[in-house]
């Protein structure tokens, strides 16, 4: 009786096997958020439906938020305001579309906290909901358990970019490549870092966010995934990431699959 008890507690979460949408541009985006940050931001956007009229304000349950989170009983609460008042203060973000039009704002504008409900409420700003609703052409989806899984944040970034470049008419394989000036900016680092002396160390680099990452996804996710540098002459021009589906996923991913270099993809979040 225990263990039925706790599957049906666990298909009762409100989060529970839940899929994450959103547009391409936000899946490569260079964040600042924490891990634990970026899981609290996928918890929210998982409430979002992508192909309905959605509101901006959605109401969590606490203790669904606080399970899928693992926090302790202790500090719940404490823990709640300072994840969302690092969400409002890191959501600052600047779009530029396709037409050169601009958007810039907070993404996570407000949150309120009931004290005699089993819910909290967090608002989304009206303006980016068209982003998240999938209201663009091509989308990003992730499985919210295996996102929560990841216990660094450089698996979880390197997982969203891999996911935002599949292919929905080649669902089992996908290939792409990023340079490292590219690849260090999707890992959340400084153009300094893992350089020392003027000169880059690309085997600390490799050993302490690359690899660590692949072996990660490996392990805790549905995609297989492999690395090649390429190279002219002794220098490194890019990593090409090879990667398949070990599983099969329950719908397509997106449409839009690419081998050219990234370029600007005039996203900036503070």
């Amino acid at each position: 009786m225990g263990s039925i008890d706790n599957i049906s507690k666990i298909e009762k979460n409100q989060f529970h096997n839940l899929t994450v949408y959103y547009a391409n541009q936000l899946a490569r985006m260079n964040s600042k958020f924490t891990l634990e940050e970026e899981k609290v931001m996928h918890l929210i956007i998982s409430q979002i439906k992508p192909y309905e009229k959605n509101p901006n304000i959605f109401k969590l349950s606490k203790l669904d938020f606080f399970n899928k989170l693992e926090l302790s009983s202790k500090d719940r609460y404490p823990r709640y305001r300072h994840l969302v008042q690092g969400l409002i203060k890191k959501t600052f973000v600047e779009i530029t579309d396709i037409d050169g039009e601009e958007l810039m704002g907070v993404v996570v504008t407000a949150s309120k906290w009931h004290k005699k409900q089993s819910f909290f409420e967090i608002e989304i700003s009206k303006m980016f909901m068209p982003f998240l609703e999938q209201l663009v052409r091509d989308y990003t989806q992730v499985n919210l358990d295996t996102i929560l899984k990841f216990n660094s944040k450089h698996t979880l970034n390197l997982y969203k970019w891999l996911c935002s470049w599949s292919d929905d008419k080649v669902l089992t394989k996908g290939s792409r490549y990023i340079i490292t000036k590219d690849l260090k900016e999707l890992f959340g680092l400084t153009k300094e870092a893992y350089v020392q002396n003027g000169k880059f160390n690309r085997g600390d680099f490799e050993r302490r966010t690359v690899n660590p990452a692949i072996e990660e996804i490996n392990s805790k996710s549905n995609l297989s995934v492999s690395y090649i540098k390429n190279k002219k002459g002794n220098r490194v021009q890019n990593y090409n990431f090879s990667w398949k589906i070990k599983d099969e996923i329950p719908s397509k991913i997106n449409k839009k699959h690419n081998i050219e270099s990234d370029g600007d993809n005039g996203i900036v979040w503070d």
